[in-house]
């Protein structure tokens, strides 16, 4: 069948191979290559429908959405007030456009293939996504469960954070307008209702979304990116009891009554976030994205235990110090792992001694500086070699670059789909490489900030990069469970390793580029001849996931910390274990060497950092101030120790006796 698009057809059906519409003798293809096969919708806006792109072999579907014109009398039509209305509407449209094709980038974003005005109207051209909406999901299938409710969560608010971070507002999320395709992923379709928002276009005061879910605000023409956040609050206890919303909201006593229609109690965590984000009132409700998520991951730490190890969270719903990981991007949350017996108030124990000693320190140094910036929490940071700029990758996908003398934001590269979890600089400090959670690794000119390359390869997260001392070689680990090697001047995979059974967490080379070592949630580290492939040792003795893994300057010494709460040294070159730091009272995050290699610094989980003399294994000092787990990079003088943690800080410490 063939659909008529005027908006006035009596009879808009059409057999196939009709030019013409039969009843009001409209044309039926559109722009002369989207025939119209069927209506999907309709709303104040505008209507969409299904249809069929002819001009191309494939003849592939997509979806086209028409947007009706203003209500302008004929006499009116060429009058200099509706000629000012159908300008700034084309403009508005136009800017709109461009900003959806930017937003058709993310993977999980319906492609824009085209945008025209014909006939009057104006129309969006978008791929089709192929699945079962979530409207008749729940209609065949009946409510969803908690679980259930948090995958849609964890699948829909980085689409969110990355729509509203291009200035878009969807305006219409509701059931009908979630996709869950065959690979079981949630798409969310139709940005036709889309507002602009950061602009300098005039505020177009219209109302957008079906009247079951939008925000109150959005009744007044008001659309901003927490109205999003609303209608998807609204959209989960829609689906968590199977209500038209209109019966889970008291229009007596104005309040929500979703609860009392539970099958059964939702988890209080749930429940909290669930009531933010329905919030009447704009100014108590969510207002990013992000934050929802962090909420939602806090509930991880009280939630079931995943069956295998990944990124422990620990916080409070809503607080200012949440200190939690994202289970969201990689399903990283495992139940709390017990700590050790050991009493942090008793003395470390070590094993024999390695052959020098650093100087002890003031164990209550106080951070030089704490600077901050709206894109954290912090995953991750490299320090360059001359010591002038840091690196840190941010949990909404952006990567900042700061000046180290005045601790000023450079610069902001955006480019990631997901939360940046490593960063790496090249020995010649003019490159940085950047993984994430969207499973690729960005190659950016480290003085411009241009990106050079996106490397394709893993089909999970990156976890951790290191360049080769020689800065030809590019090392990922990833969630897949595997290592790759890359040329990543030319944009090539050289080798894949393989042997661990669970996540590769961390990747270290040593100063002189013959081994490779690894960490991974198998509770192992592996080293690796990476030139040829060969695994050499496999080192045992961590009873948990190993987190992190540095080689000191001089390569003799390998350290490892583990969420076991310990560090473990080893000879490098036998593989033998030399000595195990114990101190901790948490899951240890990260472990650096200072550049001469006489102290090693480790940060764990509450975000306390340690400084551990190499000669005795002693504690040199603890570093307080965090409140989250860390990452750690010291100065190329090693006077300096930067600190970026999951509290939305970066911290300086001078670790000058």
């Amino acid at each position: 069948m063939s659909y008529c698009l005027n908006p006035d057809c009596q009879n808009p059906q059409n057999h196939n191979g009709t030019g013409f519409c039969q009843s009001c003798g409209a044309k039926l293809l559109l722009k002369d290559r989207y025939q119209v096969i069927q209506l999907l919708g309709q709303g104040a806006t505008g209507r969409t429908f299904l249809a069929v792109d002819e001009d191309q072999p494939s003849q592939p579907r997509c979806v086209i959405k028409q947007f009706f014109g203003e209500n302008v009398t004929d006499a009116a039509v060429s009058s200099p007030s509706a000629q000012g209305i159908k300008h700034r509407h084309s403009k508005t449209f136009s800017q709109t456009a461009k900003q959806l094709d930017e937003l058709g980038k993310h993977p999980l974003i319906p492609e824009l293939w085209a945008s025209f005005e014909q006939d009057g109207h104006q129309y969006l051209v978008k791929k089709y996504i192929e699945g079962e909406n979530l409207a008749l999901e729940v209609a065949d299938t009946g409510t969803f469960s908690e679980p259930q409710i948090r995958e849609l969560l964890k699948d829909l608010l980085p689409v969110l954070s990355f729509a509203h971070n291009h200035q878009i507002v969807h305006g219409d999320i509701k059931p009908e307008n979630i996709i869950r395709r065959p690979d079981g992923k949630l798409i969310l379709v139709d940005y036709g209702d889309v507002t602009l928002t950061g602009t300098s276009l005039p505020a177009q005061r219209r109302v957008s979304g079906s009247a079951e879910y939008i925000a109150p605000e959005q009744t007044q023409g008001k659309a901003t990116p927490s109205s999003d956040l609303y209608s998807l609050g609204v959209t989960c206890i829609h689906l968590l009891t199977q209500l038209s919303p209109f019966d889970l909201f008291d229009i007596k006593t104005e309040t929500w009554v979703w609860r009392d229609y539970l099958s059964a109690p939702v988890n209080p965590h749930l429940g909290a976030i669930l009531d933010k984000l329905l919030e009447r009132s704009p100014k108590k409700r969510y207002q990013s994205a992000a934050l929802v998520l962090k909420d939602l991951n806090s509930w991880a730490l009280v939630s079931p235990a995943t069956p295998h190890k990944t990124r422990l969270a620990a916080g409070a719903i809503g607080g200012a110090t949440i200190a939690i990981l994202m289970a969201t991007l990689s399903a990283r949350v495992p139940a709390p792992v017990p700590h050790s017996a050991y009493n942090p108030e008793e003395m470390p124990i070590t094993l024999p001694d390695l052959s020098y000693s650093a100087p002890r320190l003031d164990s209550n140094i106080q951070p030089l500086r704490t600077f901050a910036v709206d894109s954290g929490p912090f995953w991750s940071v490299a320090v360059s070699g001359d010591g002038q700029t840091l690196a840190t990758g941010s949990y909404d996908g952006t990567v900042q670059l700061w000046d180290l003398g005045s601790s000023q934001l450079k610069t902001i590269l955006a480019g990631h789909f997901g939360a940046v979890w490593t960063v790496a600089i090249s020995p010649d400090g003019q490159t940085l490489a950047t993984g994430s959670e969207d499973k690729t690794i960005k190659i950016w000119d480290l003085r411009t900030g241009e990106l050079r390359d996106t490397l394709n390869g893993h089909s999970e997260a990156i976890f951790s990069l290191a360049f080769s001392p020689d800065g030809q070689t590019l090392a990922s680990a990833s969630e897949d469970n595997t290592i790759k090697l890359w040329n990543w001047r030319a944009g090539n995979q050289q080798r894949t390793l393989r042997g661990h059974s669970e996540e590769v967490q961390s990747v270290a080379f040593s100063p002189d580029g013959q081994t490779l070592a690894s960490g991974s949630s198998d509770d192992t580290v592996k080293l690796w001849n990476w030139r040829t492939g060969q695994l050499r040792h496999t080192l045992k003795g961590h009873s948990d996931a190993v987190w992190s893994v540095a080689i000191s300057p001089d390569g003799t010494t390998l350290a490892t910390g583990s969420w076991d709460n310990t560090i473990k040294l080893w000879d490098l070159d036998s593989g033998l274990l030399v000595n195990t730091f114990i101190g901790h009272s948490d899951q240890i995050q990260s472990v650096a060497f200072s550049p001469d290699g006489r102290t090693l610094a480790s940060g764990d989980m509450d975000g306390t950092i340690k400084l551990w003399q190499l000669g005795t294994g002693g504690l040199v000092g603890t570093l307080k101030g965090h409140s989250s787990w860390v990452k750690l990079a010291f100065s190329p003088q090693g006077q300096t120790l930067i600190s970026g943690s999951f509290d939305d800080t970066i911290k300086m410490w001078s670790l000058c006796p």
